[in-house]
């Protein structure tokens, strides 16, 4: 039996399930990051907080827009995930 990728291979039995096991790790990481650093606060022109864990995300001024900080904020949350996941999937 085998799993079809959308990419148009298709895995063994042991790939599909360490495949599946990755996917579920990842899943359940970026749902822990998305409720530990659920928005952003502006605190300025140039900086939001996370209002999660607090931190300061500095925006540069001459781009102080909502899309700006959006992209802050998103960097925040990857870098997050990206701890999370080399952890293990345990809290840092």
């Amino acid at each position: 039996m085998s799993i079809d990728i959308g990419i148009g291979m298709s895995l063994s039995n042991g790939d599909a399930t360490l495949f599946a096991a990755k996917s579920e790790a990842i899943t359940t990481a970026m749902q822990r990051v998305r409720e530990g650093h659920p928005a952003y606060s502006w605190v300025w022109t140039d900086e939001i907080r996370c209002r999660g864990c607090d931190a300061r995300l500095d925006i540069p001024v001459l781009a102080s827009t909502r899309a700006s900080a959006d992209r802050a904020f998103q960097a925040h949350q990857s870098a997050e995930l990206d701890a999370l996941l080399a952890a293990g999937g345990r809290a840092a």
